[in-house]
């Protein structure tokens, strides 16, 4: 897979699609914009809304992405309660990887 601004291939764009329609979802009316860190090696999905006070980065990273199929990311996503950690997060961002969430203080 060529995680990236440049070389996403079809699937990769679906597995984008079905996290950015998890957010929609969680936070209806917020602003969601996401870019590629390739120094972390993920994808970051910056949440606006008054729902999580003020702006929140979701950082998920590209070893998440590959786990799951385009499908089933919603799902994991909710099992996560990936939601739940942006909104009551001390800081303003969480890290998603295969191991699970993590809060990560400012």
């Amino acid at each position: 897979m060529a995680w990236g601004s440049d070389a996403n291939t079809e699937e990769e764009l679906e597995k984008l699609a079905a996290v950015r329609g998890y957010f929609e979802q969680q936070f209806p009316g917020a602003s969601i914009r996401d870019s590629y860190d390739a120094g972390r090696m993920a994808q970051v999905f910056q949440v606006e809304s008054d729902d999580v006070g003020g702006p929140r980065d979701a950082v998920v990273s590209t070893e998440f992405l590959e786990e799951y199929p385009p499908d089933k990311m919603g799902k994991a996503l909710i099992g996560l309660r990936v939601a739940e950690h942006l909104r009551s997060a001390k800081g303003r961002e969480v890290v998603l990887t295969s191991w699970g969430v993590e809060d990560k203080e400012d």
